[in-house]
Protein backbone atom coordinates (compact mmCIF):
# COMPACT_ATOMS: atom_id res chain seq x y z
CA UNK A 1 0.00 0.00 0.00
CA UNK A 2 1.38 3.43 -0.93
CA UNK A 3 2.37 5.88 1.79
CA UNK A 4 -0.28 8.36 0.61
CA UNK A 5 -3.05 5.76 0.72
CA UNK A 6 -1.89 4.46 4.11
CA UNK A 7 -1.86 7.99 5.48
CA UNK A 8 -5.32 8.90 4.21
CA UNK A 9 -6.88 5.59 5.21
CA UNK A 10 -5.38 5.99 8.67
CA UNK A 11 -6.70 9.55 8.82
CA UNK A 12 -10.12 8.33 7.68
CA UNK A 13 -10.32 5.70 10.41
CA UNK A 14 -8.93 8.17 12.90
CA UNK A 15 -11.45 10.80 11.84
CA UNK A 16 -14.47 8.52 11.87
CA UNK A 17 -13.57 7.09 15.26
CA UNK A 18 -12.67 10.39 16.84
CA UNK A 19 -15.72 12.20 15.49
CA UNK A 20 -17.96 9.57 17.07
CA UNK A 21 -15.84 9.59 20.23
CA UNK A 22 -15.96 13.38 20.45
CA UNK A 23 -19.72 13.32 19.83
CA UNK A 24 -20.18 10.92 22.74
CA UNK A 25 -17.92 13.01 24.97
CA UNK A 26 -19.80 16.11 23.91
CA UNK A 27 -23.15 14.56 24.78
CA UNK A 28 -21.67 13.53 28.13
CA UNK A 29 -20.56 17.12 28.80
CA UNK A 30 -24.05 18.39 27.93
CA UNK A 31 -25.65 15.92 30.36
CA UNK A 32 -23.20 17.06 33.05
CA UNK A 33 -23.73 20.77 32.37
CA UNK A 34 -27.51 20.43 32.42
CA UNK A 35 -27.50 18.19 35.49
CA UNK A 36 -25.12 20.23 37.62
CA UNK A 37 -26.30 23.72 36.67
CA UNK A 38 -24.15 26.74 35.87
CA UNK A 39 -22.50 27.12 39.30
CA UNK A 40 -21.70 23.44 40.03
CA UNK A 41 -20.67 22.88 36.42
CA UNK A 42 -18.21 25.74 36.90
CA UNK A 43 -16.80 23.92 39.93
CA UNK A 44 -16.59 20.66 37.99
CA UNK A 45 -14.75 22.15 35.00
CA UNK A 46 -12.46 24.01 37.39
CA UNK A 47 -11.42 20.74 39.01
CA UNK A 48 -11.16 19.10 35.59
CA UNK A 49 -8.79 21.88 34.49
CA UNK A 50 -6.69 21.11 37.57
CA UNK A 51 -6.56 17.46 36.48
CA UNK A 52 -5.45 18.53 33.01
CA UNK A 53 -2.73 20.72 34.51
CA UNK A 54 -1.40 17.76 36.50
CA UNK A 55 -1.51 15.62 33.35
CA UNK A 56 0.50 18.24 31.49
CA UNK A 57 3.06 18.49 34.28
CA UNK A 58 3.67 14.72 34.29
CA UNK A 59 3.46 14.24 30.52
CA UNK A 60 7.09 15.13 29.75
CA UNK A 61 6.11 15.42 26.09
CA UNK A 62 6.20 11.64 25.63
CA UNK A 63 3.15 11.35 23.36
CA UNK A 64 4.64 13.77 20.84
CA UNK A 65 8.03 12.10 21.11
CA UNK A 66 6.52 8.68 20.32
CA UNK A 67 4.61 10.18 17.40
CA UNK A 68 7.85 11.56 15.96
CA UNK A 69 10.33 8.73 16.53
CA UNK A 70 8.27 5.55 15.96
CA UNK A 71 7.48 6.37 12.27
CA UNK A 72 11.22 6.89 11.71
CA UNK A 73 12.30 3.47 13.07
CA UNK A 74 14.03 1.07 10.70
CA UNK A 75 11.49 -1.28 9.11
CA UNK A 76 13.38 -4.51 9.79
CA UNK A 77 13.32 -4.11 13.60
CA UNK A 78 10.36 -1.74 13.89
CA UNK A 79 8.13 -3.83 16.19
CA UNK A 80 10.88 -4.74 18.63
CA UNK A 81 12.12 -1.16 18.88
CA UNK A 82 8.58 0.27 19.16
CA UNK A 83 7.78 -2.14 22.01
CA UNK A 84 10.89 -1.08 23.92
CA UNK A 85 10.11 2.62 23.48
CA UNK A 86 6.48 2.25 24.63
CA UNK A 87 7.41 0.22 27.73
CA UNK A 88 10.01 2.73 28.82
CA UNK A 89 7.61 5.61 28.15
CA UNK A 90 4.97 4.01 30.40
CA UNK A 91 7.48 3.57 33.24
CA UNK A 92 8.64 7.18 32.89
CA UNK A 93 5.02 8.40 32.90
CA UNK A 94 4.18 6.48 36.09
CA UNK A 95 7.24 7.80 37.89
CA UNK A 96 6.55 11.35 36.70
CA UNK A 97 2.95 11.24 37.90
CA UNK A 98 3.89 10.08 41.39
CA UNK A 99 6.47 12.86 41.58
CA UNK A 100 3.96 15.51 40.48
CA UNK A 101 1.25 14.13 42.79
CA UNK A 102 3.61 14.23 45.76
CA UNK A 103 4.61 17.83 45.05
CA UNK A 104 0.96 18.79 44.64
CA UNK A 105 0.04 17.15 47.96
CA UNK A 106 2.85 19.00 49.75
CA UNK A 107 1.74 22.27 48.14
CA UNK A 108 -1.84 21.85 49.31
CA UNK A 109 -0.72 20.89 52.83
CA UNK A 110 1.77 23.75 53.13
CA UNK A 111 -0.15 26.70 51.68
CA UNK A 112 -3.69 28.05 51.90
CA UNK A 113 -5.09 28.06 48.37
CA UNK A 114 -8.80 29.00 48.35
CA UNK A 115 -9.77 27.03 45.22
CA UNK A 116 -8.14 23.82 46.47
CA UNK A 117 -9.44 24.12 50.03
CA UNK A 118 -13.00 24.70 48.81
CA UNK A 119 -12.90 21.44 46.90
CA UNK A 120 -12.12 19.30 49.97
CA UNK A 121 -12.00 15.54 49.43
CA UNK A 122 -12.72 15.99 45.71
CA UNK A 123 -8.98 16.58 45.27
CA UNK A 124 -8.31 12.94 46.17
CA UNK A 125 -10.69 11.78 43.46
CA UNK A 126 -9.07 14.20 41.00
CA UNK A 127 -5.65 12.68 41.74
CA UNK A 128 -6.94 9.12 41.31
CA UNK A 129 -8.59 9.99 38.00
CA UNK A 130 -5.51 11.84 36.76
CA UNK A 131 -3.08 9.05 37.60
CA UNK A 132 -5.05 6.42 35.71
CA UNK A 133 -5.89 8.79 32.86
CA UNK A 134 -2.20 9.56 32.28
CA UNK A 135 -1.38 6.08 30.93
CA UNK A 136 -3.58 5.32 27.93
CA UNK A 137 -2.55 8.33 25.75
CA UNK A 138 0.84 6.61 25.37
CA UNK A 139 -0.84 3.57 23.81
CA UNK A 140 -2.80 5.88 21.51
CA UNK A 141 0.35 7.75 20.43
CA UNK A 142 2.22 4.52 19.66
CA UNK A 143 -0.63 3.00 17.66
CA UNK A 144 -1.26 6.25 15.76
CA UNK A 145 2.43 6.49 14.88
CA UNK A 146 2.11 2.94 13.49
CA UNK A 147 -1.00 4.06 11.52
CA UNK A 148 -3.14 1.53 13.45
CA UNK A 149 -5.91 4.02 14.08
CA UNK A 150 -8.74 1.55 13.42
CA UNK A 151 -7.87 -0.17 16.71
CA UNK A 152 -7.69 3.05 18.71
CA UNK A 153 -11.02 4.16 17.26
CA UNK A 154 -12.79 0.95 18.30
CA UNK A 155 -11.41 0.95 21.83
CA UNK A 156 -12.15 4.63 22.43
CA UNK A 157 -15.70 4.34 21.13
CA UNK A 158 -16.54 1.41 23.39
CA UNK A 159 -15.21 3.21 26.46
CA UNK A 160 -17.09 6.43 25.61
CA UNK A 161 -20.32 4.50 25.17
CA UNK A 162 -19.83 2.91 28.61
CA UNK A 163 -19.02 6.35 30.00
CA UNK A 164 -22.10 8.12 28.68
CA UNK A 165 -24.39 5.31 29.87
CA UNK A 166 -22.82 5.53 33.32
CA UNK A 167 -23.25 9.33 33.44
CA UNK A 168 -26.90 9.08 32.46
CA UNK A 169 -27.50 6.44 35.12
CA UNK A 170 -25.64 8.53 37.71
CA UNK A 171 -27.85 11.51 36.83
CA UNK A 172 -30.83 9.49 38.07
CA UNK A 173 -29.26 8.97 41.49
CA UNK A 174 -26.48 11.08 43.09
CA UNK A 175 -25.21 13.56 40.52
CA UNK A 176 -22.35 15.30 42.33
CA UNK A 177 -18.92 16.53 41.29
CA UNK A 178 -17.20 13.98 43.53
CA UNK A 179 -19.19 11.04 42.13
CA UNK A 180 -18.41 12.14 38.58
CA UNK A 181 -14.67 11.94 39.23
CA UNK A 182 -15.07 8.48 40.78
CA UNK A 183 -16.96 7.40 37.65
CA UNK A 184 -14.31 8.82 35.29
CA UNK A 185 -11.50 7.18 37.27
CA UNK A 186 -13.28 3.85 36.80
CA UNK A 187 -13.81 4.28 33.06
CA UNK A 188 -10.17 5.39 32.68
CA UNK A 189 -9.08 2.15 34.34
CA UNK A 190 -11.18 0.25 31.79
CA UNK A 191 -9.55 2.30 29.04
CA UNK A 192 -6.02 1.38 30.14
CA UNK A 193 -6.98 -2.29 30.51
CA UNK A 194 -8.49 -2.42 27.01
CA UNK A 195 -5.36 -0.93 25.43
CA UNK A 196 -3.08 -3.28 27.36
CA UNK A 197 -5.07 -6.27 26.04
CA UNK A 198 -5.76 -5.30 22.45
CA UNK A 199 -2.40 -3.69 21.69
CA UNK A 200 -0.43 -6.35 23.54
CA UNK A 201 1.97 -6.72 20.61
CA UNK A 202 3.55 -3.47 21.83
CA UNK A 203 3.77 -4.90 25.34
CA UNK A 204 4.54 -8.62 24.87
CA UNK A 205 6.72 -8.49 21.74
CA UNK A 206 10.34 -9.29 22.46
CA UNK A 207 11.85 -5.84 22.70
CA UNK A 208 15.18 -4.66 21.40
CA UNK A 209 16.94 -1.86 23.22
CA UNK A 210 16.83 1.60 21.72
CA UNK A 211 18.79 4.63 22.83
CA UNK A 212 16.11 6.55 24.74
CA UNK A 213 18.19 9.69 25.26
CA UNK A 214 17.12 11.46 22.03
CA UNK A 215 13.48 10.46 22.64
CA UNK A 216 13.51 11.70 26.24
CA UNK A 217 15.40 14.86 25.29
CA UNK A 218 12.93 15.66 22.52
CA UNK A 219 9.98 15.00 24.82
CA UNK A 220 11.55 16.99 27.62
CA UNK A 221 12.01 20.02 25.41
CA UNK A 222 8.54 19.69 23.93
CA UNK A 223 7.16 19.34 27.45
CA UNK A 224 7.49 23.10 27.80
CA UNK A 225 5.34 23.50 24.70
CA UNK A 226 2.75 21.16 26.21
CA UNK A 227 2.51 23.49 29.19
CA UNK A 228 2.21 26.38 26.73
CA UNK A 229 -0.66 24.59 24.96
CA UNK A 230 -2.40 24.17 28.32
CA UNK A 231 -2.09 27.88 29.05
CA UNK A 232 -3.30 28.86 25.58
CA UNK A 233 -6.09 26.27 25.53
CA UNK A 234 -9.43 25.63 27.15
CA UNK A 235 -8.27 24.17 30.45
CA UNK A 236 -5.80 26.98 31.10
CA UNK A 237 -8.51 29.58 30.58
CA UNK A 238 -10.91 27.72 32.88
CA UNK A 239 -8.16 27.41 35.49
CA UNK A 240 -7.55 31.18 35.47
CA UNK A 241 -11.27 31.96 35.57
CA UNK A 242 -11.75 29.58 38.51
CA UNK A 243 -8.99 31.22 40.51
CA UNK A 244 -9.26 34.90 39.56
CA UNK A 245 -13.02 35.27 40.06
CA UNK A 246 -15.03 34.71 43.28
CA UNK A 247 -17.86 32.81 41.54
CA UNK A 248 -17.60 29.62 39.47
CA UNK A 249 -20.33 30.53 36.96
CA UNK A 250 -17.99 32.36 34.57
CA UNK A 251 -15.79 29.28 34.32
CA UNK A 252 -18.88 27.20 33.55
CA UNK A 253 -20.08 29.61 30.87
CA UNK A 254 -16.63 29.81 29.29
CA UNK A 255 -16.29 26.02 29.23
CA UNK A 256 -19.63 25.73 27.42
CA UNK A 257 -18.62 28.47 24.95
CA UNK A 258 -15.33 26.74 24.25
CA UNK A 259 -17.17 23.44 23.76
CA UNK A 260 -19.33 25.03 21.06
CA UNK A 261 -16.22 26.38 19.33
CA UNK A 262 -14.56 22.96 19.50
CA UNK A 263 -17.68 21.40 18.03
CA UNK A 264 -17.01 23.33 14.82
CA UNK A 265 -13.26 22.75 14.69
CA UNK A 266 -12.71 19.22 15.92
CA UNK A 267 -15.78 17.67 14.32
CA UNK A 268 -14.19 18.31 10.91
CA UNK A 269 -10.47 17.79 11.61
CA UNK A 270 -10.07 15.58 14.67
CA UNK A 271 -9.14 12.58 12.53
CA UNK A 272 -6.01 14.37 11.30
CA UNK A 273 -4.63 14.57 14.85
CA UNK A 274 -1.42 12.58 15.12
CA UNK A 275 -1.66 11.25 11.56
CA UNK A 276 -0.45 14.48 9.92
CA UNK A 277 2.43 14.73 12.37
CA UNK A 278 3.44 11.12 11.67
CA UNK A 279 3.35 11.98 7.94
CA UNK A 280 5.46 15.11 8.42
CA UNK A 281 7.96 13.08 10.46
CA UNK A 282 8.23 10.49 7.69
CA UNK A 283 8.58 13.09 4.92
CA UNK A 284 11.27 14.94 6.88
CA UNK A 285 13.67 12.04 6.26
CA UNK A 286 12.55 11.31 2.70
CA UNK A 287 11.55 14.40 0.70
CA UNK A 288 11.73 18.05 1.73
CA UNK A 289 9.92 19.17 -1.42
CA UNK A 290 6.98 16.83 -0.78
CA UNK A 291 6.95 17.91 2.84
CA UNK A 292 6.60 21.57 1.77
CA UNK A 293 3.71 20.65 -0.54
CA UNK A 294 2.05 18.61 2.21
CA UNK A 295 2.22 21.63 4.53
CA UNK A 296 0.46 23.89 2.02
CA UNK A 297 -2.06 21.13 1.31
CA UNK A 298 -2.77 20.74 5.05
CA UNK A 299 -3.34 24.49 5.47
CA UNK A 300 -5.89 24.55 2.64
CA UNK A 301 -7.74 21.38 3.60
CA UNK A 302 -8.03 22.25 7.29
CA UNK A 303 -9.16 25.78 6.47
CA UNK A 304 -11.78 24.45 4.05
CA UNK A 305 -13.05 22.08 6.72
CA UNK A 306 -13.17 24.59 9.58
CA UNK A 307 -13.70 28.20 8.45
CA UNK A 308 -17.22 27.66 7.00
CA UNK A 309 -18.36 25.85 10.16
CA UNK A 310 -16.91 28.59 12.37
CA UNK A 311 -18.65 31.28 10.31
CA UNK A 312 -22.01 29.51 10.55
CA UNK A 313 -21.78 29.27 14.35
CA UNK A 314 -20.89 32.96 14.72
CA UNK A 315 -24.35 33.87 13.43
CA UNK A 316 -26.15 31.00 15.19
CA UNK A 317 -24.44 30.90 18.59
CA UNK A 318 -27.55 31.64 20.66
CA UNK A 319 -29.70 29.09 18.83
CA UNK A 320 -27.11 26.32 19.24
CA UNK A 321 -26.65 27.14 22.93
CA UNK A 322 -30.39 27.03 23.51
CA UNK A 323 -30.74 23.68 21.74
CA UNK A 324 -27.77 21.97 23.40
CA UNK A 325 -27.49 23.54 26.84
CA UNK A 326 -30.84 25.25 27.49
CA UNK A 327 -31.58 28.95 27.92
CA UNK A 328 -29.64 29.01 31.21
CA UNK A 329 -26.41 29.20 29.19
CA UNK A 330 -27.40 31.94 26.71
CA UNK A 331 -25.02 34.34 28.45
CA UNK A 332 -22.21 32.37 26.78
CA UNK A 333 -23.25 33.48 23.26
CA UNK A 334 -20.91 36.48 23.16
CA UNK A 335 -18.04 34.30 24.38
CA UNK A 336 -18.72 31.79 21.59
CA UNK A 337 -18.63 34.52 18.94
CA UNK A 338 -15.41 35.98 20.30
CA UNK A 339 -13.63 32.62 20.34
CA UNK A 340 -14.78 31.80 16.80
CA UNK A 341 -13.71 35.20 15.42
CA UNK A 342 -10.18 34.74 16.79
CA UNK A 343 -10.02 31.23 15.33
CA UNK A 344 -10.97 32.39 11.87
CA UNK A 345 -8.28 35.09 12.01
CA UNK A 346 -5.72 32.54 13.22
CA UNK A 347 -6.32 30.27 10.22
CA UNK A 348 -4.56 32.86 8.03
CA UNK A 349 -1.33 31.68 9.67
CA UNK A 350 -2.24 28.01 9.98
CA UNK A 351 -2.41 26.18 13.29
CA UNK A 352 -1.04 22.85 14.53
CA UNK A 353 0.44 22.31 11.06
CA UNK A 354 3.15 24.87 11.87
CA UNK A 355 4.33 23.09 14.99
CA UNK A 356 4.17 19.67 13.29
CA UNK A 357 6.27 20.94 10.38
CA UNK A 358 8.92 22.41 12.69
CA UNK A 359 8.96 19.45 15.08
CA UNK A 360 9.41 16.98 12.23
CA UNK A 361 12.61 18.87 11.39
CA UNK A 362 13.75 18.48 14.99
CA UNK A 363 13.29 22.21 15.72
CA UNK A 364 11.66 21.65 19.06
CA UNK A 365 13.59 24.56 20.57
CA UNK A 366 11.99 26.96 18.09
CA UNK A 367 8.50 25.67 18.81
CA UNK A 368 9.04 25.91 22.57
CA UNK A 369 10.53 29.41 22.44
CA UNK A 370 7.70 30.81 20.32
CA UNK A 371 5.15 29.08 22.50
CA UNK A 372 6.60 30.56 25.68
CA UNK A 373 6.30 34.06 24.20
CA UNK A 374 2.64 33.46 23.32
CA UNK A 375 1.86 31.83 26.69
CA UNK A 376 3.43 34.69 28.61
CA UNK A 377 1.26 37.11 26.64
CA UNK A 378 -1.78 35.02 27.45
CA UNK A 379 -1.03 34.89 31.19
CA UNK A 380 -0.47 38.64 31.45
CA UNK A 381 -3.67 39.43 29.55
CA UNK A 382 -5.66 36.93 31.64
CA UNK A 383 -4.47 38.48 34.88
CA UNK A 384 -5.26 41.98 33.60
CA UNK A 385 -8.58 41.32 31.85
CA UNK A 386 -10.40 38.56 33.75
CA UNK A 387 -11.04 40.56 36.95
CA UNK A 388 -12.61 43.35 34.87
CA UNK A 389 -14.29 41.54 31.97
CA UNK A 390 -14.82 38.02 33.31
CA UNK A 391 -15.13 35.35 30.63
CA UNK A 392 -14.71 37.83 27.78
CA UNK A 393 -11.37 38.84 29.26
CA UNK A 394 -10.24 35.23 28.92
CA UNK A 395 -11.55 35.10 25.34
CA UNK A 396 -9.43 38.13 24.43
CA UNK A 397 -6.35 36.86 26.28
CA UNK A 398 -6.50 33.38 24.80
CA UNK A 399 -7.39 34.69 21.34
CA UNK A 400 -4.44 37.08 21.16
CA UNK A 401 -2.11 34.46 22.62
CA UNK A 402 -3.12 31.84 20.05
CA UNK A 403 -3.01 34.34 17.20
CA UNK A 404 0.51 35.36 18.22
CA UNK A 405 1.61 31.72 18.53
CA UNK A 406 0.33 30.86 15.04
CA UNK A 407 1.84 33.98 13.47
CA UNK A 408 5.31 33.41 14.96
CA UNK A 409 5.30 29.70 14.09
CA UNK A 410 4.15 30.41 10.52
CA UNK A 411 7.02 32.81 9.91
CA UNK A 412 9.43 30.22 11.31
CA UNK A 413 8.11 27.76 8.71
CA UNK A 414 8.45 30.32 5.90
CA UNK A 415 12.10 30.97 6.80
CA UNK A 416 13.02 27.30 6.41
CA UNK A 417 10.90 26.31 3.40
CA UNK A 418 9.38 27.46 0.13
CA UNK A 419 5.97 27.91 1.77
CA UNK A 420 4.26 31.29 1.93
CA UNK A 421 1.15 32.76 3.50
CA UNK A 422 -1.97 31.95 1.46
CA UNK A 423 -3.66 35.33 1.93
CA UNK A 424 -5.88 35.34 -1.17
CA UNK A 425 -7.17 31.83 -0.48
CA UNK A 426 -7.99 32.75 3.15
CA UNK A 427 -9.72 36.01 2.17
CA UNK A 428 -11.95 34.36 -0.45
CA UNK A 429 -12.94 31.49 1.83
CA UNK A 430 -13.53 33.67 4.89
CA UNK A 431 -15.50 36.38 3.07
CA UNK A 432 -17.66 33.80 1.29
CA UNK A 433 -18.36 31.83 4.49
CA UNK A 434 -19.24 34.88 6.57
CA UNK A 435 -21.44 36.38 3.84
CA UNK A 436 -23.38 33.13 3.35
CA UNK A 437 -23.74 32.62 7.13
CA UNK A 438 -25.10 36.15 7.54
CA UNK A 439 -27.53 35.70 4.62
CA UNK A 440 -28.83 32.37 5.94
CA UNK A 441 -29.29 33.79 9.44
CA UNK A 442 -31.54 36.48 7.99
CA UNK A 443 -33.53 34.24 5.64
CA UNK A 444 -33.99 31.14 7.82
CA UNK A 445 -34.93 31.48 11.52
CA UNK A 446 -32.73 29.02 13.43
CA UNK A 447 -35.03 28.52 16.39
CA UNK A 448 -35.16 25.01 17.80
CA UNK A 449 -33.48 21.82 16.59
CA UNK A 450 -35.27 21.77 13.23
CA UNK A 451 -34.44 25.42 12.52
CA UNK A 452 -30.73 24.90 13.22
CA UNK A 453 -30.59 21.78 11.05
CA UNK A 454 -32.40 23.44 8.13
CA UNK A 455 -30.18 26.52 8.38
CA UNK A 456 -27.08 24.30 8.51
CA UNK A 457 -28.11 22.33 5.42
CA UNK A 458 -28.93 25.50 3.46
CA UNK A 459 -25.61 27.05 4.48
CA UNK A 460 -23.63 23.95 3.47
CA UNK A 461 -25.30 23.68 0.07
CA UNK A 462 -24.81 27.36 -0.75
CA UNK A 463 -21.14 27.34 0.32
CA UNK A 464 -20.44 24.25 -1.81
CA UNK A 465 -22.12 25.89 -4.80
CA UNK A 466 -19.96 29.01 -4.39
CA UNK A 467 -16.78 26.94 -3.97
CA UNK A 468 -17.19 25.56 -7.51
CA UNK A 469 -16.30 28.84 -9.28
CA UNK A 470 -13.84 29.69 -6.49
CA UNK A 471 -11.92 26.42 -7.14
CA UNK A 472 -9.91 26.33 -3.90
CA UNK A 473 -7.99 23.10 -4.66
CA UNK A 474 -4.77 22.80 -6.64
CA UNK A 475 -4.00 19.87 -8.95
CA UNK A 476 -1.70 18.40 -6.29
CA UNK A 477 -4.48 18.60 -3.68
CA UNK A 478 -6.89 16.79 -5.98
CA UNK A 479 -4.32 14.15 -6.92
CA UNK A 480 -3.48 13.32 -3.30
CA UNK A 481 -7.13 13.16 -2.28
CA UNK A 482 -7.96 11.02 -5.33
CA UNK A 483 -5.43 8.41 -4.19
CA UNK A 484 -7.69 7.61 -1.25
CA UNK A 485 -10.47 6.59 -3.65
CA UNK A 486 -10.39 7.08 -7.42
CA UNK A 487 -14.09 7.94 -7.42
CA UNK A 488 -13.25 11.20 -5.68
CA UNK A 489 -11.50 12.44 -8.81
CA UNK A 490 -14.62 13.44 -10.70
CA UNK A 491 -16.09 15.26 -7.70
CA UNK A 492 -12.84 17.07 -6.87
CA UNK A 493 -12.39 18.21 -10.48
CA UNK A 494 -15.17 20.75 -9.98
CA UNK A 495 -13.23 22.38 -7.14
CA UNK A 496 -9.78 22.27 -8.79
CA UNK A 497 -8.14 25.14 -10.62
CA UNK A 498 -7.99 24.16 -14.30
CA UNK A 499 -4.87 26.14 -15.05
CA UNK A 500 -2.95 24.15 -12.44
CA UNK A 501 -4.17 20.72 -13.49
CA UNK A 502 -1.37 18.57 -14.72
CA UNK A 503 -1.50 15.21 -16.44
CA UNK A 504 0.76 12.50 -15.19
Amino acid sequence: MSKAKLTFQSALWNHAGKVLEYLLMYITSIVIARGLGVEENGRFVGLFSLSQLLLVLCSFGLETSLNKFIPQLAAERHDAHAAFILRRAILIRIAAFFGVAMLFYLLVQSFTIPFFSESGKALLFVLAFTGIRSIFPLFVAALTAQFRTALTSRINLVIRIVEIIAVVVLAKFQFTVENLFILFATTSALHVTAYAIFSRMNILTEAERVDMKPIIAFGGMYWVNTIVDFILGRQGDVFFLSNLLPEASQAGLYDVAYSIAQLASLAMTIGLSGVTFATFANLAVTSQETMDKFYSFSIRIISLLTIPALAFLIFNASAVLRVLYSSHYLAAAGLVQGILAFRICSRLFGGPENAEFLLSQGRVGTVVSLGVIAATTNILLNVLLIPKFGGMGSVIASGFGTLLANLLAAFAVYRSSANRMQVFFWLKLTATSLAVAFLISRLIPSEGVVGVIVAGIAFTVLVLVLLVPMKPLTSTDAEWLSRVDGRLGEVLRRFTRIELTATR
